[in-house]
């Protein structure tokens, strides 16, 4: 393998810094240490250049904090300064740490992503009858320091370079405690070494992939099983022999025990595809995946919280629609059209706390109708209270997933003057031919000659917008 040296010029250049500073201050300008820094940014990128070009730059303290779901884990958080020469360093190894990897790892690369995994996983299913789904035990905080500072030597000579790198690994903050004994080891050894990279640190997600490249060469090369997809500490692999896959998993377990590593080997099971596949928060069969359970409730929560955060004025309507329309992307990478359906019954947004329970939207509506504004039907989305926000299943974010249909529109004199209220399908009449079922005053809309509106009203005479 090729060694790469004279990185370090490049690594403590003005312009690389500068670009550090941009990146690490993405989606976060409104905290205060990012806008103490960008306040003197030319002072603080100096003073940060002359550290590491003098050998006395060294990390700072982390911040910490311990999430419970999906398990309980302990998120570190480096100083911002610590956070710009992780961004520095980077953007000079990924590149090449990226040319190194193996095709079939998909975590923290340009062009991978979860998604691309699970279309691959899905595409591989096809083509063979049985696949078995591994996962590290306790994975960051099992990765052993000195054999990943040996890692980093065989592709990399620069010795200020590795210096670096070995400052910013040593620095970890203590992680949860893992003992293991492997072969080899007397009662203190696992004790004596040191492990654990830091969960949050941009760093850490590229050393903790590297660490594992020699188990992707392991698989395709040495044990002949091409049809291999990894996503950091899951992988999954696929054949249609069951012996072969039980082999393969023998010799993989080897090779772990080399790098202080272990398996869940209560979770390992060879199974047929048909049975389906649980990976990179997906359940993955050869025709079609659904979201996981656990990630369709924890979406649940963030909206309950994101609706007691808006009754209480805490956050507007376009702090909330980015996260929405986020995950309704992310649930459209599988089969969920009837789960958005029925989750967009609960996406009622009303201030002083109206909507903090599940509800019906007509039922609403009804008990509401006095209170609508009296607007043209052109001019306000249908369903749309002055006080209230419903993201409807036929809303914007889901219009593109979910078929057209017809909808009536009330005429004057109906349920508060000239607004609009909520009708059933039609069957297609045209539009603005009166229908003797709907009584005097209602006529039919067809949605292809009814234009829907972008405009959304707010509280206040303030305005939003859907697309």
């Amino acid at each position: 393998m090729k060694r790469y040296g004279n990185l370090w010029d490049s690594v403590t250049s003005w312009e690389n810094l500068l670009l550090a500073a941009r990146k690490a201050r993405r989606s976060k300008r409104d905290r205060s240490a990012v806008q103490r820094f960008e306040f003197g940014l030319e002072t603080e990128l100096l003073a940060l250049r002359a550290e590491l070009l003098n050998g006395t730059y060294r990390p700072g303290t982390f911040s910490t904090h311990w999430i419970s779901r999906p398990k309980p884990r302990l998120i570190s958080a480096a100083p911002y300064p610590d956070r710009v020469v992780h961004h520095a360093l980077m953007n000079v190894l990924e590149p090449i740490l990226d040319r190194h990897m193996h095709p079939a790892s998909f975590a923290c690369r340009k062009g991978k992503g979860t998604h691309a995994a699970a279309d691959r996983l899905q595409a591989l299913m096809r083509r063979h009858r049985y696949v078995v789904h591994c996962d590290i035990r306790k994975y960051f905080p099992s990765i052993d320091h000195e054999i990943l500072k040996g890692l980093f030597r065989r592709i990399f000579k620069d010795r200020q370079v590795l210096g670096l790198m070995d400052l910013i690994v040593d620095h970890s903050n203590e992680q949860e405690p893992v003992v293991h004994y492997f072969p080899g080891d007397d009662l203190f050894e696992p004790h004596r070494r040191r492990r654990g990279l830091p969960i949050g640190n941009l760093t850490s997600q590229w050393f903790a992939n590297w660490y594992l490249t020699g188990l992707d060469h392991l698989v395709t090369s040495h044990l002949g099983i091409g049809d291999y997809v990894r996503y950091c500490d899951d992988f999954v692999l696929l054949a249609d022999d069951r012996r072969r896959l039980a082999e393969a998993m023998a010799a993989i377990q080897d090779y772990l025990q080399e790098l202080r590593l272990r398996v869940h080997e209560e979770r390992v099971a060879i199974s047929p595809v048909r049975a389906g596949a649980r990976f990179v928060g997906f359940r993955v069969w050869p025709t079609h995946r659904m979201i996981c359970k656990d990630n369709v409730r924890a979406f649940r929560r963030r909206v309950k919280a994101l609706r007691a955060a808006y009754a209480a004025d805490e956050l507007t309507w376009d702090d909330i629609k980015p996260r929405l329309a986020g995950w309704i992307g992310h649930a459209r990478q599988a089969s969920s059209v009837r789960l958005l359906r029925r989750l967009s019954r609960e996406w009622t947004f009303a201030r002083g706390g109206a909507g903090n329970g599940p509800c019906c939207a007509r039922r609403q509506l009804e008990q509401q109708s006095t209170e609508l504004p009296v607007v043209e039907p052109q001019q306000e989305r249908a369903r749309q209270l002055q006080q209230q926000y419903r993201v409807s299943g036929r809303g914007a974010l889901l219009r593109q997933s979910l078929p057209a249909r017809n909808r009536r529109v009330h005429g004057p004199g109906e349920r508060g003057g000239e607004s609009p209220g909520p009708a059933p399908e039609s069957s297609g009449r045209l539009a603005g031919r009166p229908n003797p079922r709907c009584g005097a005053g209602r006529v039919w809309y067809p949605s292809w000659r009814t234009p829907r509106p972008a405009l959304c009203t707010v509280q206040g005479g303030a305005s939003g917008h859907w697309a």
